[in-house]
C-alpha cells in the first residue's frame, strides 16, 4: 500500500507535467490558469506557503533571470504577438518556472541531498525540456543547436544544485527558530 507521503510525491510529479504542457502548449492564458490551479492544489494538500514561499519566488526570479537574460543574448527567441524583437519572457514561460519550483522539495528533493545526481539531472533534463518545448511552442532555439543545447546544459547543471543549495540553508534556517 502507498504511504501519504509516496502518493503526494507523484502527485506533485504530475502536477508538474501537467503544468509543464499546459504553459508550452497552452500560451499565456491557459498557463496562468494553470498554474493558479496547480500551486492551489500544491499548496493545499502537498505542500505549505510558510515552509516554501521563498524557494518558489527564488527559483521564480531566478528563472525569470536567466531566460531573460538568454533572451536577450539570442539564444532563446520568443515569438510573441507583444514583442517585435523577442527579447521578452512570455508569460507562460514565467509560470513555468513557478510550478517547476514546486518541485524542489518533493519531486526533486533527492537532489537535494545528492547534488551531483541533481546536476546530470540539469545536464540533460534541462536542454531536452527547452528542445522539447521549442517544437510545441513560440520559442525558437539559437543555431547551431548543439551549442545552445550545451549552454543549456551547463546553466542547467548549475541551476538545479544552486536551487537545491538555497532551499537546504532555508530548510537549516527554519529548523533553528
Amino acid at each position: 500500500m502507498m504511504t501519504t507521503d509516496k502518493i503526494k510525491l507523484i502527485t506533485n510529479y504530475l502536477l508538474f507535467q501537467i503544468g509543464w504542457f499546459a504553459c508550452v502548449l497552452g500560451g499565456n492564458h491557459v498557463a496562468l490558469i494553470a498554474t493558479v490551479i496547480i500551486l492551489f492544489i500544491h499548496l493545499l494538500w502537498v505542500g505549505s506557503w510558510h515552509k516554501e514561499k521563498q524557494v518558489l519566488a527564488i527559483t521564480f526570479l531566478l528563472g525569470c533571470a536567466i531566460d531573460s537574460f538568454l533572451g536577450n543574448l539570442e539564444i532563446l527567441k520568443f515569438h510573441s504577438q507583444l514583442d517585435d524583437d523577442g527579447r521578452i519572457l512570455p508569460l507562460w514561460l514565467a509560470c513555468l518556472w513557478l510550478i517547476f519550483g514546486t518541485t524542489l522539495r518533493h519531486s526533486l528533493d533527492w537532489s537535494r541531498t545528492h547534488k551531483l545526481y541533481g546536476a546530470i539531472l540539469g545536464f540533460f533534463g534541462g536542454p531536452l525540456s527547452y528542445l522539447a518545448g521549442s517544437k510545441m511552442s513560440d520559442v525558437t532555439l539559437a543555431q547551431p543547436l548543439w551549442q545552445t543545447l550545451l549552454v543549456l546544459a551547463i546553466i542547467w547543471a548549475l541551476v538545479i544544485p544552486m536551487l537545491q543549495s538555497f532551499s537546504q540553508a532555508w530548510l537549516n534556517k527554519q529548523l533553528t527558530k
